[in-house]
């Protein structure tokens, strides 16, 4: 077994994060890339998470071609598995991610751009604002969605790829979790982004400005992110941010033409 645990005093955000795990967890179908969940433990200040283990390991880095196909196949039958969305009445994805995904309109909307923001972005923000306001009905959709797939949350086993960790599922399209996981992806030595959303079959059937939106979106919050002082404890968080901002830019301003 393994097992998730935290108390209110040691971060009283983390176990309302633990219990919305546990409310996702507890509907997800069994599936060989899916943790199973076997028991809860709430008593108002320690929750405990328990899970049959998993014996796997994370992704390799620089990425391989095998590994990454693995992946991308685990994602897509989990995307399968779970259309529609098993979880009842589980907000949509542009309701849990809302005051997440506006960087580029609060950028915009400032008199003075942060000083470290970068010239491309302060020279188009206005147009990445627009477009970034629609991502809410781009994304909109009836899968569950992961929502923070990236290599820390998959593990790989001699059979299968198990996608582990969902406190932060959401009810939206299924192209949402490969945009979001691209940036990590090409900064651990795997392929560029839109070549990883080539290889997502589902990406292929969305109009490419559901796609841009949504990318718009993530470029956001990366690029907004950056720009703030580092959170306490994290002093890394905002360079790791800033490194994917400058991914997502690029391949944002590759697929929208922006120069």
């Amino acid at each position: 077994m393994f097992v998730k645990a935290v108390g209110e005093r040691l971060n009283p955000h983390s176990p309302v994060l633990h219990r919305r795990e546990g409310r996702i967890a507890a509907w997800l179908p069994t599936s060989p890339n899916l943790p199973r969940l076997v028991g809860q433990y709430d008593d108002g200040d320690w929750v405990a998470l328990v899970y049959e283990e998993v014996v796997g390991r994370l992704p390799v880095h620089p990425w391989t071609d095998l590994e990454i196909d693995a992946v991308v196949s685990g994602l897509i039958s989990v995307h399968e598995i779970l259309t529609p969305c098993p979880v009842p009445e589980l907000e949509p994805v542009h309701d849990y991610f809302a005051e997440m995904l506006n960087g580029w309109r609060t950028l915009a909307s400032m008199t003075r751009p942060p000083a470290v923001l970068d010239e491309w972005s302060r020279r188009h923000a206005d147009r990445l604002a627009e477009l970034e306001a629609s991502w809410p009905v781009a994304a909109a959709g009836d899968a569950l969605v992961h929502g923070d797939v990236r290599s820390d949350n998959v593990l790989i086993t001699e059979t299968s790829v198990v996608l582990v960790d969902w406190p932060h599922a959401s009810r939206g399209a299924t192209f949402f979790d490969v945009i979001a996981w691209a940036p990590s992806v090409s900064l651990e030595g795997g392929p560029d982004p839109e070549s990883l959303l080539r290889r997502y079959p589902a990406a292929h059937q969305a109009d490419p400005d559901q796609i841009n939106a949504v990318l718009a979106a993530i470029a956001g919050f990366f690029t907004y992110q950056a720009t703030l002082p580092p959170p306490p404890g994290l002093p890394t968080l905002r360079a790791f941010q800033d490194a994917q901002g400058v991914v997502a830019r690029n391949w944002l301003r590759d697929r929208t033409g922006l120069r």
